[in-house]
């Protein structure tokens, strides 16, 4: 089955999504002879980010120093709200007129399921770097990064995350018929 090309939009919060994956998660602002400098810590130790010049404009200042603060921010507000809609949208479905449908497919189940399977892990660790050892949790975690998803329930709620997790499915299905 063939699914649309994400919209530059989706391109571009999932591009973003990746960067704030890929970044640290503590960031503190020092002070540096008048100048104001952005650290970001890690295990690795302390690091300079971002110098701002002394006479750099107040507001310039301030929308640097706490870009990634907001941005973390904003990333959990949308996904909150996006996951607030997913309920929504489940419930009106649940409260609609039966129509002559079979019964959806549990993708969250099936995921789970290829998340088990040796081959499927070796598949994550060849084409999406998976790391070793190569178990059931870290490919669940690798599949909630390659698809953008908080939870493997998105993929029973969400349209777009269930074209994408079938995307997954057919690229493993070929990698398989290589091999």
């Amino acid at each position: 089955m063939s699914h649309p090309e994400p919209s530059p939009q989706q391109k571009r919060m999932d591009a973003i999504r990746n960067r704030v994956a890929l970044a640290t998660r503590d960031w503190g602002i020092e002070s540096d002879g008048g100048r104001l400098c952005l650290t970001a810590a890690s295990s690795e130790g302390t690091f300079l980010i971002a110098t701002i010049a002394a006479d750099a404009p107040i507001g310039d200042r301030e929308m640097v120093l706490n870009a990634p603060f907001d941005l973390i921010w904003l990333l959990g507000t949308y996904n909150t709200l996006a996951g607030r809609y997913r309920t929504l949208v489940a419930e009106l479905r649940r409260h609609a007129p039966p129509q002559h449908q079979q019964k959806p497919k549990d993708y969250a189940a099936e995921c789970a399921m290829k998340c088990a399977e040796p081959a499927f892990k070796k598949f994550l660790e060849e084409c999406h770097g998976l790391a070793r050892p190569l178990t059931d949790d870290r490919a669940a975690t690798k599949i909630r990064s390659i698809l953008n998803i908080d939870s493997r329930a998105e993929l029973n709620a969400d349209p777009a995350a269930a074209a994408r997790w079938q995307d997954l499915r057919s690229a493993f299905d070929a990698w398989r018929r290589r091999g």
